[in-house]
């Protein structure tokens, strides 16, 4: 993992690792290999912003999520989301700093110029810019680990800068799109409310996201209103990836139609989040932090509830590691198995070793370790 660090009309004044940042490349667009250029009166362009609309809406969920307006780490990729949130940020004044993380899905040259181009954005602005570079591993989901690993570098920052905040700027059509994908998924509640606006990272470490109520193309008209160009990362168009393809295709289509239908999504989302937390209540209330429960006492309750504190235990017994691993499928499989009226032991298997046993008058929770069966054997 590297870093550096840029001041305010500096270059970079602390490096780490192999790379030698202290020379700013060329940005280029990622789409059409065209430079990228930054304004020189970006900063006294910025402060014209102050009163759009959008910007004001923006403003007014980063006080509300932070108390009244905390130092923020806005996690910027140099796409038109990130650096809108972050023209935003700065033209009411806000006290904040720009986060970059590199990774190695896409080639190098292009990401060092979008890391350039963040670099830059913040000179202008008079912000530090912290850069990190990570590599993903080998095996597994390239995506999940991907995202992953961004949050725990942004989180680092935060921790070694005194910075509580993070700022992600997911907007409203990211948020359709993603409870759409939680409706084809099958997704209870939970799923279906999207991401959540707030959400603890680490200890001292917030994540929020203050743009869910405004829309991509006003986050576009944010950049163009300072003539501020973005970075195009090429896989969005990729419509063989699951959320472009939907964003390309279905969402569009669903804007066509109803151009407020992001703004819709996202208040639903409150909705189905508030509906969400009662139901965790309740799940909590009935299986609390037990091994095991008695059967006849579950099969009272609505299968909501038994999902929810199915893997609610589950995740207590992993660490809260998996939660993506315990799916629709497993779920239903072992509320079913509680509800039917087979009465001979049944053991139902989960993600990250959890192991599931039903029995006439009772329902257990363990982790299997299989290497020490094994040992037995």
């Amino acid at each position: 993992m590297h870093e550096w660090l840029t001041r305010p009309g500096g270059s970079a004044l602390r490096e780490t690792g192999d790379w030698d940042f202290h020379r700013y490349h060329r940005c280029v667009n990622v789409t059409s290999r065209n430079l990228i250029s930054v304004p020189d009166d970006l900063a006294y362009a910025v402060a014209g912003l102050r009163d759009r609309k959008h910007v004001r809406q923006m403003a007014d969920a980063w006080r509300r999520l932070t108390d009244g307006g905390a130092p923020t780490l806005v996690a910027c990729s140099g796409g038109a989301d990130s650096l809108a949130l972050a023209l935003a940020l700065r033209a009411i004044d806000a006290p904040i700093a720009l986060g970059h993380v590199r990774h190695d899905l896409r080639p190098l040259d292009v990401t060092e110029a979008e890391a350039s181009h963040v670099a830059r954005v913040g000179e202008a602005l008079s912000v530090a810019t912290f850069v990190r570079a990570v590599s993903l591993p080998e095996r597994g989901n390239a995506e999940s680990a991907a995202r992953r690993l961004r949050y725990d570098a942004l989180t680092e920052m935060c921790q070694a800068n005194n910075l509580r905040y993070i700022a992600s700027a997911h907007h409203g059509q990211d948020q359709l799109e993603t409870m759409l994908m939680g409706v084809l998924r099958g997704a209870g509640p939970r799923g279906l409310a999207g991401v959540a606006e707030l959400r603890s990272l680490a200890p001292g470490v917030e994540l929020i996201r203050p743009a869910l109520g405004v829309g991509r193309a006003a986050m576009e008209a944010i950049c163009r209103a300072v003539d501020l160009a973005w970075a195009e990362d090429e896989t969005n168009a990729d419509e063989s990836r699951f959320r472009a393809g939907l964003r390309h295709g279905p969402v569009a289509d669903l804007l066509a139609m109803r151009p407020n239908g992001a703004a819709g999504a996202t208040r639903s989302a409150r909705l189905l989040s508030d509906a969400a937390a009662l139901i965790d209540e309740r799940a909590n209330e009935i299986f609390g932090d037990n091994l095991s429960w008695d059967r006849e006492s579950l099969r009272g309750q609505r299968r909501v509830v038994l999902g929810a504190g199915l893997r609610a235990a589950a995740l207590r017994l992993t660490g809260g590691v998996g939660a993506d691993q315990f799916g629709a499928d497993a779920v239903d499989r072992v509320v079913n198995a509680i509800m039917d009226d087979v009465r001979s032991p049944r053991v139902f298997e989960w993600a990250r070793g959890v192991r599931f046993e039903i029995r006439a008058r009772t329902v257990g929770i363990a982790l299997h370790d299989a290497t020490r069966e094994g040992d037995e054997a």
